[in-house]
């Protein structure tokens, strides 16, 4: 059966492989189906998408989606719906956390609610085969008039008997490219926090008694991964992408031993501030790791245990920090403001906390209320709701209306983080351009140079995007 996958990613800066989509589609494969993709970065014309499903001429359309990108999916769901009869299934964390939205929507017929590569499967087969869809657990089907809401499957328990994602659906050669040989792995899923701006209590809720929801591959199957795409791509780094890698102590340990025996490529991971002794990171540099992301999202304790649920101290914080630079390996600090119940105070705390710290790197993105998650509720409770939508995590907008702080304090917060961050970058590059920096900040005012600074970002990230389409490195 063919089935064609549409992944809108516009605005979202991320351009990188979907690993929902990618493990779906090997799973597909493996049973002699036939996915192809349409990866989406620019909002096309109706002829052009159009066309693009013609040439294909898919049995099954899958769109995957986030909530910022879901209003592509109702569009580009209405075009496909006026001009071909197939049917389209739309999973992805957005209809698993509001499905009964997603499947209001008429030009949806199925929504794959979880884990899909089972669900996709088994639909795949009896699409061929002519059998009845209605009962297919993880999917919520509508057919002839009726609306079928079939319960979620188990989680998969058993990582390692999934094939490996299937990164050539992707053009995933193209990828490496662009962003400088780094090749995404995933070890396990799941996360056993309760974090209220993040989706993984309400997932965790969902499939209650379905199976252990925090779960994780063997070391051996994620080596294996890695030496296939190393011995089929130029990988110069790695870069795991878990939520916290460091999670499971004895996986660690026996990762951190046999990974630099196969493999000298550096990495980089995600890790909890609490989960970050001295004896992990001495293992984590021994192993290869040159850069840690660390949440600190919030620089304010009581915000951060009272709204976020983010049950660490700024001592835990700071200490995570100081060890992991004395060790040798870089870092780099989440952060959000705009938060509920946020003052200006607090977020000056976010501020002062990044500088002590001092990450090599940071990143800073106002906060999005989620549908699904506890804050959004919290929200939704407090009036704090309005009707702006945000295509990506960095769009320079507040999307809450609350009394404890004004958009323009938002942003104006939003801009010092990402100054900072800014001014790191030029830092690290080149100090001749850092103190020219300066002369122009104190000649002419922070708000010039940091106009100044972002006009260069973004001229050297067009500048390089062109240089990685015309030349083959």
């Amino acid at each position: 059966m063919r089935i064609l996958f549409i992944y809108p990613d516009i605005c979202t800066g991320s351009g990188r492989i979907q690993q929902g989509i990618a493990y779906v589609s090997s799973t597909l494969k493996k049973e002699g189906h036939e996915t192809s993709l349409l990866h989406i970065k620019r909002q096309p014309s109706k002829e052009r998408l159009c066309q693009a499903v013609s040439r294909i001429a898919p049995q099954l359309i899958g769109f995957s989606t986030t909530t910022n990108q879901y209003s592509y999916v109702q569009l580009f769901s209405r075009w496909i719906k006026e001009k071909f009869e197939v049917p389209i299934v739309c999973g992805g964390i957005h209809p698993t956390l509001v499905p009964d939205e997603v499947i209001s929507n008429e030009d949806i017929d199925i929504v794959c609610i979880g884990e899909g590569e089972y669900p996709m499967l088994e639909l795949a087969n009896r699409l061929e085969n002519g059998t009845d869809i209605t009962r297919i657990q993880g999917l919520w089907i509508k057919l002839a008039g009726e609306l079928y809401k079939n319960p979620v499957s188990s989680l998969i328990q058993k990582l390692d008997e999934l094939p490996f994602p299937d990164r050539e659906l992707f053009n995933y050669e193209s990828m490496l490219k662009r962003f400088w040989h780094t090749a995404d792995f995933v070890t396990g899923r799941g996360c056993p926090y309760d974090c209220s701006y993040c989706c993984n209590h309400s997932i965790r809720k969902l499939y209650r008694d379905k199976g252990a929801y925090v779960r994780r591959r063997s070391v051996e199957g994620v080596l294996n991964e890695i030496d296939y795409v190393t011995k089929r791509y130029k990988v110069k780094r790695i870069n795991f992408d878990d939520d916290t890698f460091t999670l499971h102590r004895k996986w660690l340990k026996e990762f951190c031993e046999r990974y630099p025996a196969k493999f000298r490529l550096p990495f980089t991971c995600n890790a909890r501030a609490d989960t970050l002794t001295e004896e992990v990171i001495r293992e984590l540099k021994r192993a290869g790791c040159e850069l840690i992301q660390i949440g600190i999202e919030s620089g304010s304790e009581d915000l951060r245990h009272r709204v976020l649920k983010r049950n660490m101290t700024n001592e835990e914080i700071i200490s995570a920090f100081d060890t992991v630079h004395r060790a040798g390996i870089k870092t780099y600090a989440f952060n959000m403001v705009g938060l509920p119940f946020e003052t200006p105070e607090m977020a000056e705390e976010t501020v002062r906390l990044n500088q002590r710290v001092a990450p090599d790197d940071l990143q800073v993105s106002i906060f999005f209320p989620y549908p699904g998650t506890e804050l959004y509720q919290v929200c939704q409770e407090n009036g704090f709701l309005t009707s702006k939508h945000k295509l990506s995590y960095f769009d320079e907008e507040a999307t809450l209306n609350q009394p404890s702080m004004t958009e323009a304090e938002t942003i104006s917060y939003y801009r010092r983080l990402n100054q900072l961050s800014l001014e790191k970058k030029v830092q690290s590059r080149s100090s001749f351009l850092f103190a020219l920096y300066e002369v122009i900040r104190f000649v002419f005012g922070q708000g010039l140079a940091y106009e100044l600074l972002k006009l260069a970002r973004s001229l050297f990230l067009t500048f390089r995007s062109v240089f990685l389409r015309n030349l083959n490195i």
